[in-house]
């Protein structure tokens, strides 16, 4: 559903399949891969202005989720989940604001059970906050983690709160909405110049927690690529010369996964998506992204998405 005011918009998605997951950052275009089944749909909340966006995410599912920002803007994901989930291979626990300066795509694992709030801010917007924070700064650079203290982090969600119950009366009250972007406008402003600050004052992210987001991403690069191929993972250890331990090690930091469960979910997904639209036979599609054992392959399946594959083509079509 959708309402339209002067001021700015508001959006709200109810996201069952990973398919539907491309909407649920504002402006973006998201890819998401179940890794779990999805105890229930995923709540999302959009407020949307010309120079900021403010996205309330509810999700029950694990999944795999990276995608391109609007040209220019950049992204703010404060985490609000009891359980940390992983971001640009940092463990986010509540309190965490993940920053996403622009040009970089959004990288990470949702949990069961989690909660966040993610802010848009336009390249103009961006900009105004790097003058007031650091004005000698240049770019911001890579992906940065800013944790908040208790009473601060209490203190933002209780005005983040406010702010989302000011922004809904205000689609009720059209007369409002003006005031309460402005409102949006300076509590967002705020968020973003303290994520120049924390920038420009953090140490640099430790060399090894780097090289393992590195090496689980190098070697989903891989996967993605021999989807259909009978891949194993002693072949992406010889691939990637590393072996069996840091690779299983790399994974489960950065995707709280096995690289072994994790092919398993690529698969399933890509399949799900090729069920959809194809008209080929299921034991064909299946066969053709690397599943050898076709009752393994339906139980999987059936165990990731809560249905079989026959009921998927006939929705599908």
């Amino acid at each position: 559903m959708q309402h339209l005011t002067p001021a700015f918009r508001q959006a709200a998605f109810r996201l069952d399949d990973p398919d539907e997951f491309s909407v649920a950052v504002s402006g973006g275009s998201l890819r998401a891969d179940f890794l779990s089944r999805p105890l229930r749909p995923t709540l999302i909340e959009q407020f949307q202005s010309p120079c900021w966006a403010i996205d309330f995410h509810e999700a029950h599912v694990r999944a795999r989720i990276f995608g391109g920002l609007p040209k220019g803007w950049a992204s703010l994901g404060i985490m609000c989940s009891p359980t940390p989930s992983t971001w640009y291979g940092l463990e986010a626990p509540s309190g965490t604001m993940v920053c996403t300066p622009p040009g970089e795509p959004i990288d990470g694992c949702t949990t069961l059970g989690f909660l966040c709030f993610s802010v848009g801010l336009s390249p103009r917007l961006w900009e105004h906050c790097r003058r007031v924070a650091s004005p000698e700064a240049g770019a911001f650079g890579c992906v940065a983690a800013h944790h908040f203290t208790s009473s601060a982090f209490a203190h933002l969600t209780q005005q983040v709160m406010n702010l989302r119950s000011r922004l809904r009366r205000a689609q009720q009250e059209p007369a409002l909405a003006a005031t309460v972007a402005n409102e949006a406008t300076r509590l967002l402003t705020g968020l973003g110049i303290t994520a120049w600050e924390s920038r420009t004052a953090a140490p640099p992210k430790r060399e090894a927690l780097r090289n393992r987001a590195r090496l689980a991403r190098s070697a989903e690069t891989l996967m993605r690529d021999e989807l259909g191929e009978p891949l194993q993972i002693p072949d992406l250890c010889a691939a990637l010369r590393v072996s069996r331990r840091e690779l299983e090690y790399a994974f489960r930091s950065t995707f709280d996964q096995s690289p072994r469960d994790f092919l398993q979910a690529l698969r399933l997904n890509a399949i799900r998506r090729e069920l959809r639209v194809s008209d080929a036979p299921i034991i064909d599609i299946a066969f053709q992204h690397g599943m050898s054992h076709l009752g393994r392959f339906a139980a999987s399946y059936r165990h990731l998405f809560g249905e079989k594959p026959s009921q998927t083509v006939r929705m599908g079509r």
